[in-house]
């Protein structure tokens, strides 16, 4: 909150420092500062009773804020009685409500390239004698503040972009598996209307997302666009949040069909035990344990890390270095030990015996052989294989067959 609360101080005083010291601009938000002022009263009430030494003592201690405070007050209460600020009082005045704007915009920032420039402000400050010399100060240090905040802006868009566009990813490679389990279980003659309903609309609400998420970066471009950005960016996220709602009841209908897919929703916690494949796509943190299996760790953020230092493994491209052939895809072969894999958009492959794991994250889960599997509590069994099930793990996992040890 008091972040905030500094973030709020340093919006106002931009507004505040030209109304008031440029003689053309009438004082903005006058009633929100009347309160502050009533605020400062007390404080104002001891420091005068007080001896100048306690005084100086009370301001050293005085937050960013409440320096900003006194020194706005005292500023208005001199400008009400000098309007044309031309005496030596009214000058130092004017100075030191400017220091304090910049204090708060410093500390609200947080960014040394503004700190710098701002700091810069207060050496012209400190030679201005004349209203006029201020009132150009006031005008600068806005213009700082102002391309202070459009980049962060710009970064904090960003940001939430980046987020967007990963969870967009994880949710479209979503439907691609969801489309194919659809099609398994209407191949075997089993009613899937309500299921392609569910898909349609879970479809349309990512699409939905994308299509805000677009709209977001176009309106980011634009200054006076950026609010109708941030919306756009909040609409986003409400069809992701819309979306997982129907994949949930959708999940739930599959889970009547066949077991062995699983999908994780934010916090929950997924372990399995048994021999065979399991895929794994989506943002995970992977911890296992295998006797023997091949890995193969599609990296498509980049940001994929494997840590086998309390494993073995006969053979891997990372070590022949061409591991970022193929979206930087990570594979070891005759794989025996510990192993944590952690990225934000990953497509594992682990098929082996002696497989123990846990899966913290979300995304979707895919259980082909013979063990189990627990989620929320419940047990469940990992899906009997078929051909396309054998098809499908021998083509993620062999793709990267070594022939000769430099081959991959």
């Amino acid at each position: 909150m008091k972040n905030m609360g500094i973030k709020i101080f340093a919006y106002v005083a931009v507004a505040l420092m030209l109304a008031s010291i440029a003689p053309a601009m009438a004082i903005a938000d006058t009633d929100n500062l009347q309160d502050k002022i009533q605020d400062r009263d007390r404080v104002n009430a001891t420091t005068n009773a007080s001896s100048d030494g306690a005084s100086n003592q009370i301001r050293q201690v005085m937050s960013t804020q409440e320096r900003y405070e006194e020194a706005t007050e005292n500023f208005l209460r001199i400008k009400a009685n000098n309007s044309a600020l031309n005496t030596g009082e009214a000058i130092e005045a004017a100075k030191e409500y400017l220091n304090s704007t910049i204090d708060v915009m410093i500390e609200s920032l947080d960014n040394d390239e503004y700190t710098e420039k701002l700091d810069d402000e207060k050496e012209d400050i400190a030679v201005a004698t004349t209203r006029a010399e201020l009132v150009e100060c006031a005008q600068d240090i806005r213009d700082i503040w102002r391309e202070a905040r459009d980049e962060r802006a710009n970064s904090t868009t960003n940001s939430i972009n980046n987020k967007l566009t990963a969870v967009i990813r994880v949710s479209e490679t979503m439907t691609l598996r969801l489309e194919n389990e659809i099609a398994r279980i209407e191949k075997n003659g089993e009613d899937v209307t309500g299921l392609q309903e569910m898909l349609g609309e879970y479809k349309a609400h990512i699409a939905e997302a994308r299509e805000y998420q677009e709209q977001a970066m176009i309106a980011n471009t634009n200054r006076e666009r950026q609010s109708q950005g941030f919306q756009n960016m909040k609409q986003a996220g409400l069809s992701i949040k819309e979306a997982n709602a129907v994949l949930r009841n959708m999940l739930a209908e599959l889970k009547q069909h066949r077991e062995g897919l699983v999908t994780l929703i934010a916090d929950e916690t997924l372990t399995a035990q048994g021999d065979g494949t399991a895929v794994l796509s989506g943002n995970f943190v992977l911890s296992f344990n295998t006797d023997d299996a091949i890995l193969v760790v599609k990296d498509m953020a980049g940001d994929a890390q494997v840590d086998t230092e309390n494993a073995s493994y006969g053979y891997s491209n990372v070590d022949a270095g061409n591991s970022d052939i193929n979206n930087r895809a990570f594979v070891y072969h005759n794989l025996t030990g510990d192993v944590t894999v952690e990225g934000t958009l990953l497509t594992i492959t682990l098929r082996g015996t002696g497989i123990s794991l846990d899966v913290d994250g979300n995304g979707n889960v895919m259980f082909i052989g013979d063990g189990t599997y627990e989620l929320n509590g419940e047990e469940s069994t990992w899906v009997t294989p078929d051909v396309d099930d054998e098809v499908e793990s021998e083509s993620d996992a062999e793709t990267s067959e070594p022939e000769e040890q430099n081959d991959i």
